[in-house]
Formats: structure tokens, C-alpha cells, sequence
């Protein structure tokens, strides 16, 4: 090992036993650097000299705060390395050092005063490079963090489940009393009625669960058919006016008068305008309004369901469309649902080679959703779908 020191820089025999002890490590991998007592590099090797990138007559004469980040350099963190360690007898740290090119590795090292009988002459302090092992920790820690992460979802996922499930309970459990003996026509009419509301919302439930594992599994494909999109958009409309009343909203649709062909997969857009609805209508408070537009283009047509409901808010925007993702349930007056619908559109319009995108002014001003899809069938059409997060 190569050590290169001030001329001034002079070691008392004791010093040497130290220096022996150092050169026992591959010089690689170590740096050592020799410091006066006010912390001035007097001593320099070539294992420091690959770890941190400078010379010997770079440094020799330097402070050797020069190591340290200006954030530590700031903090007084070099002062207090030599401190603890003429005070402790020794001085441990793992933190981000500084390398001569201005890139930072992580170094762990040990800081050591260095004693001549009685007499207190300077420090050595010996450094690695350990970033892969810095490294290695931070991918393990947010690997961590994922896995407990979805590990949340997870537990979330299975109380909004079992949730949502119990919801449509109590007015079926109504709607058998209403039909024990005596039944009259009326009530049994009424029962039929709440029945067959309740069967339907389970039904989309488990639909909507069944195509998000397909999705998962990238077993969702499409079955295009030549088909009007102004009836499909009627459709949409009519299946979900109930709703729509019973929530107090207004539904409107502004649909052009004539037939518009497109080549699509109609089941699928049919699911996808159904959850833009159902999703505008829960969230849109009585007397507000939810509207469904439709333009077309050369090649496109544009679809916006907008409505007067309670927004959007900026930290939500960008997650809107990401499964599980629901918003805020303690200003919610009807049940937010499993947060898989706005998922299971984004990837049957990603099918469709579209895109879907959501706008709100913020909370309290409404939100508006634009689904944007070819006329007709792509000419190198792939079904397979993108990758997104199955149920657990």
C-alpha cells in the first residue's frame, strides 16, 4: 500500500503498529486518510484514492470535511465525528460522502484518535464505499413497503367487498316481508321491484370483479361488431334513468339525431358507458344533473359524461383511474363502491386503442370524463390487454 503524507505530517512510533493493522485491508476497498487534531488531511493512500477519486496532492492540506455533503458539512457533522471519536475512542458512521467528481457514495467507516504516550497528535480515518449495500437496504425497504402496501389493499379490498354485499341486504330482507302472507298486489309489485334493483347491482358487482381478474390475467378480449352508437348510447341512458330518479338527478342525453356506425366491442362499451353513469349519478347530489355527449370526427368519436356532482380533488386526478381507488366515503351520501369501475373502463377502452381521461375543476365543481375511440376496428388490432393490478 502507497501512503503519501505532509511533510510536516510526522507519526510516532506507535502510529506505525496502527498503519500495519490498516494494511491488512485490501486497499481496494478502504481508504484511509490521516488527519491533524484540527482535521486536516496530512495522510492520503491509494485505497482512498479509489473509493473517493482524489490524489494525494489534491487533498494533502484540504480539510477533510471535503469528504462530507454540503447538508453535513452545514450541520457541523464533520466537527462532530472528531469529537466523538477523541472523546468515545472511536467515532462509527454510515452516511453519504462525496467524491471528487461531485457524485456521493455511501461510506461507512471508522474514525480513530491517534495518541503518542500521552500526547494526542491526530486521527485516522478509515472509509468504504458501501453504496451497493445502501442500496441493496433501499430496494429491500420499499420492496417492504410495497408488500405491506398491498397487503392493505388487500385487507381493504375484502371489507369493501363484504361491505358492498351486505348493502343490497337489507331491502331484499324487506322485500320478503313484503311478500309474507298477505301479500297484496301492490306490495308484492313493490317487493318484485326493490328484488330485482338489488339482484342487478349484485349482478354489475360480480361482473365487474370477474372482468377485472380476467384483465389481471390478460384473458379480456374483445368481440368487435359493426353497431349504432347513438342506440347503444340510448340504451346506456335508458337502463340508467331508475337510478338517476331515484337519486333525485337529472339525466340528459345530447345524442345526434342520426345512426352513427362505429366498429366496436358493443358489450364492452355498453359496460363502459354503464360505470361512466352509474359513477356520475352516485356522486351527484339530488337535483344536480348528469349528461352524456357525443361528437364525432373523421376518424374518432368523442364521448363526455359530465355531470354537477361533488368533483374531484387535485390529490385524487391522478390516481382516479387506478383500481381500488375511492374517494373520500365521510362526504358520501350513497355507497362508493368497490373502486374497480373506473379501472375496468380505462382497460376496455385501452382495448379499444382509446383513451379516457377525467376532469374536474376540483371538489364541490363537478367532474367530466372524455372517452376518446376509433370509428373502426384497428387495422393491427391486438385484444391483449395492458397490464393492471388482478383482486387479490
Amino acid at each position: 500500500m502507497t501512503l503519501h503524507r505532509t511533510e510536516h505530517g510526522a507519526w510516532a512510533p506507535l502510529d506505525v503498529d496502527l498503519i500495519l493493522a490498516l494494511l491488512t485491508v485490501r486497499e481496494s476497498q478502504y481508504g484511509i486518510a490521516f488527519l491533524d487534531p484540527a482535521g486536516t488531511i496530512t495522510g492520503w493512500t491509494e485505497g482512498a484514492h479509489a473509493v473517493a477519486g482524489f490524489t494525494a496532492d489534491e487533498v494533502l492540506g484540504q480539510p477533510f470535511s471535503l469528504l462530507f455533503i454540503p447538508d453535513d458539512v452545514a450541520r457541523g457533522q464533520p466537527v462532530h465525528e472528531l469529537n466523538a471519536s477523541r472523546t468515545l475512542g472511536a467515532a462509527e458512521d454510515e452516511r453519504w460522502h462525496m467524491r471528487k467528481d461531485g457524485s456521493r457514495f455511501w461510506a461507512s467507516g471508522l474514525t480513530l484518535p491517534m495518541h503518542d504516550g500521552d500526547r494526542f497528535h491526530g486521527y485516522a480515518k478509515v472509509f468504504r464505499d458501501a453504496t451497493h449495500l445502501q442500496l441493496r437496504t433501499l430496494r429491500l425497504e420499499n420492496e417492504a413497503q410495497r408488500l405491506q402496501g398491498e397487503r392493505q389493499e388487500h385487507d381493504l379490498f375484502l371489507a369493501t367487498i363484504a361491505h358492498e354485499l351486505r348493502n343490497p341486504l337489507h331491502p331484499m330482507r324487506l322485500a320478503t316481508r313484503l311478500l309474507s302472507p298477505p301479500a297484496e298486489p301492490t306490495r308484492q309489485e313493490q317487493a318484485v321491484k326493490i328484488l330485482t334493483r338489488q339482484l342487478a347491482l349484485m349482478d354489475r358487482l360480480v361482473e365487474d370483479l370477474i372482468d377485472m381478474t380476467r384483465a389481471g390475467r390478460g384473458k379480456m378480449t374483445l368481440s368487435y361488431e359493426r353497431v349504432d352508437l347513438q342506440r347503444l348510447l340510448q340504451e346506456a341512458l335508458d337502463a340508467s334513468r331508475e337510478a338517476a330518479e331515484a337519486g333525485g338527478v337529472v339525466l340528459i342525453g345530447l345524442l345526434p339525431p342520426m345512426p352513427v356506425l362505429v366498429e366496436v366491442d358493443p358489450g364492452r362499451l355498453l359496460q363502459v358507458v354503464m360505470n361512466l353513469l352509474n359513477n356520475a349519478i352516485k356522486f351527484t347530489p339530488h337535483d344536480g344533473q348528469v349528461s352524456v355527449l357525443l361528437n364525432v370526427d373523421e376518424s374518432h368519436f368523442v364521448l363526455k359524461v359530465e355531470d354537477t356532482g361533488r368533483g374531484i380533488g387535485p390529490e385524487l386526478q391522478p390516481r382516479i383511474f387506478d383500481m381500488f381507488t375511492q374517494a373520500d366515503g365521510a362526504t358520501t351520501h350513497r355507497g362508493d363502491g368497490l373502486g374497480i369501475g373506473l379501472a375496468l373502463v380505462k382497460e376496455i377502452v385501452s382495448l379499444h386503442h382509446g383513451t379516457v381521461e377525467a376532469k374536474s375543476e376540483g371538489v364541490g365543481q363537478g367532474s367530466e370524463f372524455l372517452v376518446r375511440m376509433p370509428l373502426a376496428k384497428p387495422t393491427t388490432f391486438d385484444a391483449s390487454p395492458h397490464p393492471v393490478a388482478a383482486p387479490p
